[in-house]
């Protein structure tokens, strides 16, 4: 381990496209101490090649090729070459505003925290710079501290649950890994893991990752079953909140409710023929959202109009999944 020095991890698969314009954004930050490590996911696309020239380039970049298959072990293969004190993920097809890794490290190194997590900014791969909200700039401000449950009930449970965007220390992930058996929500699952071991968490406003919003990532994809890990990583979630932390109880079912919800609008997306072929996939969302629902208190943490859709698929999830595929459709 060298002290000081930020291992940036990036997992790609077929990103020949972008790659150099996320390593780029890594190069330039004005954080200089830091290593580049590229797992390339057995890519077809080229993506070799590219990464090889940047590693020509510049010497803190490593090229290397997983072992196995998944971003999961990408990222996994990569924490284990990591050399730096600290280390970060960022997706291929993402970016980094040029001071992030500078404020992310000052956060850890000034407040002696485990982590430091910072807001983002969707991006359309086009536009020189993200856009966000109006009044949104890129100004240095906010830095917030939680313990263990402030973390998980302010930041896990309000949407904090992506990887990329934080900067651990290297010795407080130790043998944690992102768990291989899930293509969904296994960032989430991998804060998750962290958590008993976490003393302190540092959050900053400061809007300094840029993700790109990807017709072809696994959220916009047409449904297929891997898209119940999204289900499966929530109720994992659930099992351990209500065995360690109760008084979240309550809001875990909630988004339980609500992830199985959206898997069965991805279902409703189908064709009815389709649709019939995955009839376990939608006695699981159902069987989901009902027993998750009857956690006192569940209920009243769903979203506007959760309420009303869940009612109804409950009562008939073929009329449900009925009238959502028309609507999607007109």
């Amino acid at each position: 381990m060298e002290k000081g020095k930020i291992s940036v991890i990036v997992p790609v698969y077929n990103g020949a496209a972008w790659l150099e314009t996320c390593v780029d954004s890594i190069l330039v930050q004005s954080r200089r101490d830091l290593e580049v490590l590229i797992v390339d996911e057995r890519s077809t696309d080229g993506t070799d090649r590219a990464a090889k020239r940047l590693e020509q380039r510049d010497k803190r970049v490593r090229y290397a090729v997983c072992g196995k298959k998944g971003v999961s072990a990408a990222r996994n293969q990569g924490i284990g070459e990591a050399r730096g004190e600290f280390l970060t993920f960022v997706d291929a097809d993402d970016r980094i505003e040029k001071r992030l890794l500078e404020l992310l490290a000052k956060g850890l190194e000034e407040t002696g925290a485990d982590l430091a997590a910072c807001d983002f900014l969707t991006w359309n791969g086009k536009e020189q710079s993200p856009s966000g909200p109006a009044g949104t700039d890129l100004s240095e401000d906010g830095l917030k501290l939680y313990g263990r449950e402030g973390w998980l009930s302010d930041c896990l449970l309000h949407g904090v649950t992506r990887c990329w965007g934080i900067l651990y220390r290297k010795a407080f992930v130790g043998d944690t890994r992102f768990r291989e058996d899930l293509s969904i929500g296994e960032d989430m699952m991998f804060l998750m893991d962290l958590l008993p071991k976490l003393d302190r968490a540092a959050r900053l406003s400061y809007p300094g990752y840029f993700y790109r919003v990807n017709q072809n990532g696994a959220m916009l994809r047409p449904f297929t079953p891997s898209y119940m890990d999204e289900i499966r990583s929530w109720r994992l979630a659930a099992e351990m909140i209500e065995r360690e932390y109760p008084g979240n109880r309550a809001r875990v079912n909630g988004i339980l409710a609500v992830s199985a919800m959206l898997a069965a609008g991805k279902l409703s997306a189908l064709s009815g023929r389709e649709r019939s072929r995955y009839g376990d996939c939608v006695k699981e969302c159902r069987d989901t959202v009902r027993k998750a629902l009857q956690t006192p208190g569940a209920r009243a943490q769903l979203p506007g109009g959760y309420r009303l859709k869940t009612a109804l698929f409950l009562m008939s999830p073929a009329l449900y999944m009925g009238l959502y595929h028309l609507w999607k459709k007109g």
